[in-house]
């Protein structure tokens, strides 16, 4: 073991980079994680939140190859570029919809197809940016779409809007309650100065009302904009009470 450890340490120190052991420490790697501690659960629906242009799509097909991976995405250059990078995998199904706490319309921050865009209440302090815009967007609830679409499970809900993650989680009240979601994926904002992220203590509380703890956190980022050292936001997911209660270990 010594050995081993000594090799370890002389190829990170020669290459610049960190080798973890294997299996991976908790943490590192949701798909990692769940394959560990949920090795017989099934994932086969992903809503992907927030898509972006499909990199998380196509990981989640990765890591789960028997799933249906469902993209919202409401930017219509984002949206655009999402579909030329899925559309040779017909397990991706997208659609340009914003996902929030009720349905009608919102204007969005458009920045091309940044991944900073997100729903904004008053669109006229960006009509003079020659760099930020709004964009006009549909919101459904996740609710709704999966009444409409017949979906009666999802699997893994990752949300990732930019500060909107806790309407879109009042929006999956009926699948929530129902214990209907199996694992939820949010970002989460860390320290009260951060006012871009929705609080790690607001989602934390949401999520355990309806019956729904703490699983793993993730992507832990430093406050970039001011260059200190504590943590500015996470990925948290949650697995539902009916899951624990399924893979307890005996």
């Amino acid at each position: 073991m010594r050995i081993k450890r000594a090799l370890r340490l002389l190829a990170e120190s020669l290459t610049g980079t960190h080798i973890y052991p294997n299996p991976l420490p908790r943490g590192v790697s949701i798909f990692s994680d769940i394959k560990r501690a949920l090795p017989e659960h099934r994932i086969e629906v992903v809503f992907d939140v927030g898509a972006s242009t499909g990199v998380s799509a196509t990981s989640y097909l990765t890591n789960f190859p028997h799933s249906s991976v469902y993209c919202f995405e409401p930017i219509a250059e984002t949206y655009r570029q999402l579909v030329l990078n899925t559309s040779d995998d017909e397990r991706i199904r997208c659609f340009q919809l914003a996902l929030g706490a009720s349905r009608g319309e919102g204007n969005m921050l458009s920045q091309g197809t940044s991944t900073m865009n997100r729903l904004v209440d008053d669109a006229s302090i960006y009509s003079a940016d020659s760099v930020k815009s709004t964009e006009l967007v549909e919101i459904q609830t996740v609710d709704d779409f999966c009444q409409a679409h017949e979906i009666a499970r999802i699997h893994y809900l990752k949300v990732d809007t930019e500060g909107g993650d806790l309407d879109v989680l009042r929006g999956a009240e009926t699948l929530l309650v129902g214990q209907s979601v199996d694992l939820v994926e949010v970002e989460a904002g860390m320290n009260p100065s951060n006012k871009h992220h929705v609080p790690f203590e607001s989602l934390k509380s949401h999520l355990e009302q309806r019956g729904y703890y703490l699983f793993g956190i993730y992507e832990q980022l430093y406050e970039w904009p001011s260059k200190e050292p504590h943590l500015r936001r996470s990925n948290l997911v949650f697995m539902s009470r009916d899951m624990i209660s399924t893979h307890k270990k005996i």
